[in-house]
């Protein structure tokens, strides 16, 4: 199953670049799913299997970062998608993309 991901970023004129970051959190060990580098503001948008998680219901988080690397952004958690809700006859789920909104930095 294949969900969605979506924030629009808005960088202020002192920032340049800066790297998106798609996680699923867990309480060992956080695994970075995705990244996406940003030179402006706009949508962006990550596309991934759930099943590449290894888990039934993934927590997901943004986190931003400049390009030294610096922290600049962490979501909330988001745990909305969950491979639980799928419908067993028709493979539908009922929740595929999550929206993160507005992140300015």
């Amino acid at each position: 199953m294949v969900a969605k991901v979506n924030a629009t970023i808005k960088l202020s004129s002192r920032i340049n670049n800066v790297i998106v970051e798609l996680w699923d959190v867990d309480v060992l060990v956080d695994d970075k799913l995705d990244s996406k580098t940003v030179s402006h503001s706009g949508p962006i948008e990550f596309l991934f299997s759930i099943a590449n998680t290894g888990e039934f219901n993934p927590e997901l988080q943004l986190r931003v970062f400049s390009d030294t690397q610096e922290e600049l952004y962490r979501s909330n958690i988001d745990t909305s998608i969950s491979m639980l809700n799928i419908d067993k006859a028709t493979g539908f789920m009922e929740h595929t993309t999550i929206e993160f909104g507005t992140i300015e930095l």
